[in-house]
Parts: structure tokens; C-alpha cells; sequence
């Protein structure tokens, strides 16, 4: 009677995504040791990960139509993404830094426009009880303070400025380790634990990992074209009304596309805070346009690029990325829904196993009667 009560089945659900979230950050002090040892080579096995299955059909469409050797393959899907790196870096890299670069300079003109309007609100009734001097002080922080006192913290500290040069260092190098790792071996992975470990495989634990591998395959690619798309599409939009910072927005605007649910609504919370008080002309087509763009998104794109891969609940959407951010921030709001997923499909599984053990019995039961 519960499992088709659709109500009791989200609470309980939202429940124990709760209580484990819970139980986890309590734990923090055990595990944190731990953690930081898994981050160190978890991070580019991710990256690597990541990157193999944004390349991997790449490598398999030259493979299957060209009939190029596998290797040579690699080798020229390796090449472009080199290449495309360089291309960004060598002309999208400089533009980007100045155009970062005047929004940094220009960002006085916000808190000036932000103090204007707290003391314009001042002289209203409602808001003469605030303290709006207060108010004028906390906000008249400029970004040459928050720098210096970001810089300040981390001098403060030489030993955690070595430890990040290493990790960075180490996730450079092993990145690229890894995903030419699992560019060569990676399609050999699943047929070798049929020949050896799953040999006798009455469980067809096979079936589950080859379905979770076509799945994260699937939603990888699939969000990763997708927010290039929803990038270019806004660079594009923005340039045309004519915004500055066009490529700042536009790129930010792709990353949180890749938050499930509410990533379209946060990429445009930087370029509507640049722009309400400088250009909010402009900022209203800009934001109508990407709304737009989201519709079309929403109904269109995504679903024919990424389909129905991750079958999720918006509310439990919702609770994985509030407690996901909390804990691992941006990165934890990324993975969560499909770390979600798997670990939901892996519950599925291990649920039907148990169905059909029980039904085994069962049966074995009538016959012995």
C-alpha cells in the first residue's frame, strides 16, 4: 500500500536524503582526513572521466565510419581538444581577462547606484527605523579590499599556498593521464569483468553497468553540448542587443546551465546585478531574450539532446541541490542529481534482486508442500 502512495514515497525519499546528508556532515571531522586524500586523486580521475566521455564518441565515430585504428583516433581527437584549448586561450583568454578586467573597474558605479538607492529609500517610513548609514558601510566595500584580504588570508598561510600549487599541479598532470587511459582501456573494462569476475553472472549485474555506463554517457555529453549551446546562443543574443561583458555572462551563463533545474534562472543573476543600474534598458531584452532561450531549452533542446537520462522529481531536483551546495558547493550542485540517479537505478536493482529472491521462495515453498 506505501509503495504506490506517491506521497509517503517522496517524504520518505526527501527523508532519508536528509538524514544521510545529516549524518555526513556530522561525521566531517572523522572523515575529513580521508576525504582530502580521495579529493587529491578522485579529482582528476573525475576530470579524466569527465573528458573521456565528451571524447569518447568522438573517437568512436572515427573509428566506426573513417575505420581509422583506434590509436590514431585518440591521437587526433587529443590533437583538437589541444588545439581547441590553445584557440581559447590564445584569442578568447585576452578578452575575456579584459572585459573581467572593466568589470571590475566599473563595479564602483553599482555600489554607488546600490548607496544611492538605500538612501533614497531612507526617506520612506517604512525604512527610517534601518540603520542606513550602517547599511552605506557594509556596502562600500570595493573589490580592491576583498582581494587584498583574500590575499592577506592566503599569505597568512605558506603552507596551504603549497599545498594548492601541488594539487593543481598534480590535477594537471594526472587529468590528461587518465583520460587517455580510459580512451584506450576504458571499452575493454566491461567485456573483462564478463570474462572474469561476472563469468557466472545469474544476478546480470552486467546488464546494470552497461545501462549506468550509457546513461552517465549520455547525460555527460548531453548537458556538456547543451551548455555550449545555451553559451554560444547568449554570447550571440548579447552581443546583438549590444551588453557589455558579453562574453563574461555568456560563458558563466553556459557553466550554470550545466545546474540542473535552476542553473538558467543563476546564470543570469550576474549580468541583471551589472546592468539594473547602468543599462537596465538593455538588461530587460537581455533578460526577456535568455528567458526565450530557456523556453526553447526547456522544450526543445534538452530534451532531444539529453532526453529523460535522469528521471527525477523536481522537488527531490531541488533538496539534492540545497544540500549538495551546502556541502560541496558549485561542484556538489553539479554532480548531485546524477550521483543521484545511479545511486537510485543501483537501489532499483538490488530491490528487484530482492523481489525475485522472495518469489523464489515462495515457490520453492509451494513445490516442497
Amino acid at each position: 500500500m506505501f509503495r504506490k502512495n506517491k506521497l509517503f514515497f517522496w517524504t520518505s525519499e526527501i527523508l532519508l536524503l536528509t538524514i544521510i546528508f545529516y549524518l555526513w556532515r556530522q561525521m566531517g571531522a572523522i572523515i575529513t582526513p580521508f576525504v582530502s586524500v580521495a579529493n587529491t586523486i578522485m579529482i582528476p580521475f573525475l576530470l579524466g572521466g569527465f573528458l573521456y566521455y565528451l571524447t569518447n564518441p568522438i573517437v568512436n565515430f572515427l573509428q566506426k565510419y573513417f575505420k581509422i585504428n583506434r590509436i590514431i583516433g585518440i591521437l587526433l581527437t587529443l590533437c583538437t581538444l589541444v588545439w581547441g584549448l590553445v584557440i581559447g586561450v590564445v584569442y578568447l583568454l585576452p578578452i575575456l581577462i579584459n572585459q573581467l578586467t572593466s568589470l571590475i573597474a566599473t563595479s564602483q558605479t553599482i555600489y554607488s547606484r546600490l548607496q544611492d538607492l538605500i538612501v533614497d529609500l531612507s526617506t520612506y517610513p517604512a525604512f527610517q527605523n534601518l540603520d542606513i548609514q550602517a547599511t552605506i558601510q557594509q556596502l562600500n566595500l570595493s573589490y580592491v579590499d576583498i582581494l587584498q584580504n583574500i590575499l592577506n588570508s592566503v599569505t597568512n598561510s605558506v603552507g596551504s599556498v603549497l599545498s594548492a600549487l601541488f594539487s593543481t599541479v598534480l590535477i594537471i598532470i594526472m587529468t590528461p593521464v587518465f583520460l587517455i587511459y580510459f580512451l584506450l582501456d576504458g571499452n575493454k573494462f566491461l567485456p573483462m569483468l564478463e570474462r572474469t569476475v561476472l563469468k557466472r553472472d545469474k544476478l546480470h549485474i552486467a546488464g546494470l553497468l552497461k545501462n549506468l555506463n550509457a546513461t552517465i554517457a549520455r547525460y555527460i555529453s548531453g548537458v556538456a553540448i547543451d551548455a555550449i549551446i545555451i553559451g554560444c546562443l547568449a554570447f550571440i543574443g548579447y552581443s546583438i542587443i549590444g551588453l557589455k561583458y558579453a562574453l563574461v555572462f555568456a560563458i558563466f551563463s553556459g557553466l550554470a546551465n550545466l545546474i540542473p533545474y535552476v542553473g538558467p534562472s543563476i546564470g543570469l543573476i550576474p549580468m541583471i546585478i551589472a546592468n539594473v543600474f547602468t543599462d537596465p534598458h538593455r538588461m530587460l531584452i537581455a533578460v526577456v531574450y535568455m528567458l526565450i532561450i530557456q523556453q526553447v531549452d526547456g522544450n526543445i533542446l534538452y530534451p532531444r539532446i539529453v532526453g529523460g537520462v535522469m528521471k527525477v522529481h523536481p522537488i527531490t531536483i531541488l533538496v539534492l541541490l540545497l544540500l549538495s551546495s551546502n556541502i560541496y558547493g558549485v561542484i556538489g550542485m553539479i554532480v548531485a542529481v546524477p550521483t543521484y540517479s545511479i545511486l537510485k537505478e543501483i537501489s532499483k536493482f538490488l530491490s528487484r534482486l530482492y523481489e525475485n529472491h522472495k518469489i523464489m521462495k515462495e515457490r520453492e515453498r509451494e513445490l516442497a508442500k
